[in-house]
């Protein structure tokens, strides 16, 4: 038996494996489908079943948008060739450099791409800790209790690096007691939780600029959903990124793409990780999504982007007008209705599934035990009439439990 002092899978998998089964029983897993008239309208392949998807994290639509299906097109054409399938440290594509510059320019600071942004997480957690992204020597880790589990399935290695400790969410008295007591400490949380909320940024600034605490933060879920440009919860709160502070968010939700980006507040982070661990080794953005990506700069660039924030906001105000979570009134897109049990979050899945509207049922891991529900991804391209709907069938199955 391994020591478990950053997770345990003999107490984690049969506690969650229970939940899974019962959401497989009930035909909530595996249900495969084909998209009609875009991203809002799903078909059930095996029963002809349409609904809504509502667990989708193309929180703008932009997955489906024609001006990102066509970059991807485009791209293909223009390079003629899939990808290089080798390190791209070695050879790149001059489209990659391109997109390179684009997202710089539309974030403000050096953008490094990846094929995902799990793999930009398991490159720099590792020499961040060590210290090589500072002075060399190594950092106290501490990870907020709720960070998203692509960072936390790093701890052990992380740990064989340096000290790792966990944060209560968003203690920030847990959190300045460390700075007080390690002259050097890296905090790695999420921006918006995948399970609704933020962190406390102006907190975490405080803490920055009071004893230099390096600020790791995931913003995958609110990427182009706040800002001008897009930029996400965290960069378009942030005058300038400094050379303590890097965002890591995927450009497979919200943004419409495939893959990750780190914002970096360094240039020569960016000289140093374009050639570390898992960017070494792994593939480089293909060229599809290369060329998806720069089709989706170009709606970020336009009215549309606006347009569709606006409206992802009229239907969360909506929301929260008629149903009540944890989440209510934070402005954010992500919510979960919580009942309790897992029998009972399936129940409501499969029952609202039934109605025409897919949402996840959560259950441990994901969430505690005994806070199981379902949670749902409100997004812009969703119309008010739809979001109404679905509220109304919410209050009727919610009334049956």
């Amino acid at each position: 038996m391994g020591p478990h002092l950053h997770r345990n899978n003999q107490k984690m998998i049969p506690t969650s494996e229970s939940a899974w089964a019962v959401a497989r029983e009930s035909h909530m897993l595996d249900i495969r489908v084909e998209a009609v008239g875009g991203q809002n309208h799903l078909r059930e392949v095996d029963t002809g079943h349409e609904f809504a998807n509502l667990c989708s994290c193309s929180y703008l639509g932009l997955n489906s948008h024609p001006d990102v299906i066509q970059g991807g097109i485009d791209a293909l054409k223009r390079a003629g060739i899939t990808g290089l399938s080798m390190a791209e440290f070695r050879i790149r594509l001059g489209l990659m450099e391109e997109l390179e510059v684009q997202l710089a320019d539309l974030f403000g600071g050096p953008v490094l791409p990846a094929v995902t942004s799990s793999a930009l997480t398991a490159a720099i957690l590792p020499v961040l800790g060590s210290g090589h992204l500072t002075d060399s020597e190594p950092l106290v880790m501490v990870f907020d209790k709720f960070a998203h589990f692509s960072m936390a399935f790093v701890k052990p290695i992380v740990a064989d690096e340096t000290r790792v400790l966990n944060c209560p969410h968003n203690d920030m008295n847990y959190l300045e007691d460390v700075c007080r007591k390690y002259p050097r400490v890296a905090y790695v949380c999420d921006g918006v939780y995948s399970t609704g909320g933020v962190t406390d940024l102006q907190a975490l600034l405080t803490l920055q600029e009071k004893y230099g605490l390096f600020l790791y933060i995931d913003d995958s879920h609110s990427l182009s959903t706040q800002g001008k440009n897009g930029e996400g919860y965290i960069r378009s709160r942030l005058r300038e990124l400094n050379d303590r502070t890097l965002i890591i968010a995927s450009i497979a939700k919200a943004f419409g793409s495939t893959g990750g980006i780190a914002m970096l507040g360094s240039r020569k982070h960016y000289d140093f990780l374009y050639r570390t661990g898992p960017m070494g080794w792994s593939q480089s953005l293909r060229t599809a999504a290369i060329g998806t990506s720069m089709g989706s700069i170009q709606v970020h660039r336009s009215p549309e982007l606006a347009k569709r924030q606006e409206q992802l906001r009229r239907n969360i105000a909506l929301f929260d007008e008629h149903i009540q979570t944890a989440q209510r009134g934070d402005g954010l897109h992500i919510k979960v209705v919580e009942v309790g049990e897992q029998d009972k979050a399936v129940k409501l899945s499969r029952e609202l599934y039934k109605r025409g509207f897919y949402c996840s049922a959560v259950f441990f891991p994901i969430v505690p035990v005994g806070k199981a529900g379902i949670r749902l991804m409100l997004r812009g391209d969703l119309p008010t009439e739809m979001v109404q709907a679905f509220i109304g069938h919410l209050k009727e199955v919610l009334a049956t439990l």
